[in-house]
């Protein structure tokens, strides 16, 4: 699939000094307060880009570089049934997960998910350097899934007590 990256740039909340994003930069080049940086689009209005697989939907508003393989995202659906119950006449749910039926295709069954397709399309193809992620579960898990289905070089650091928190449907690469 040929894909555009998204054109953005990096601004600290701080200084308000612009900067280029190199894929890996978490804070603002030389400034000597911390503060937060974020990202600023060219596409000042979101489109949503119907002709991109899940989360890349939002392509638009995410700093990425590239499309990743077998991205999902959430599914907002109208709920009557619940809505009813509660007594409430417009109820929409988002669903984060893996529900087949209702088009929710997270198979590491959570929203981190979303967390590590965003991080990983957001390194250059081609890179080299090895991605660190240290947690003690989903977080892990979608890390593990996405960089493999990806071949994205990762560094997985979880404690031994949480390895049977490990599970996945398909060997990892």
């Amino acid at each position: 699939m040929e894909f555009e990256p998204t054109k953005y740039f990096l601004q600290s909340v701080g200084s308000g000094k612009v900067f280029p994003d190199n894929g890996w930069t978490l804070d603002a080049p030389d400034e000597t307060s911390p503060a937060l940086i974020r990202a600023v689009y060219e596409n000042r209005r979101l489109s949503l880009r119907n002709d991109l697989p899940g989360l890349y939907r939002y392509a638009d508003w995410l700093p990425i570089t590239r499309i990743l393989e077998h991205s999902a995202a959430p599914v907002t659906y109208r709920s009557e049934k619940l809505a009813r119950k509660i007594g409430l006449e417009n109820l929409w749910i988002t669903f984060n997960g893996y529900w087949p039926e209702m088009g929710a295709m997270m198979k590491t069954c959570s929203f981190k998910e979303t967390e590590a397709y965003s991080v990983c399309a957001r390194l250059h193809p081609g890179n080299s350097r090895v991605l660190v992620v240290a947690s003690a579960g989903n977080t892990a898990r979608a890390f593990a899934r996405v960089c493999s289905d990806n071949r994205i070089p990762l560094l997985l650091c979880i404690p031994e007590d949480n390895l049977d928190a490990m599970w996945f449907d398909h060997p990892l690469d």
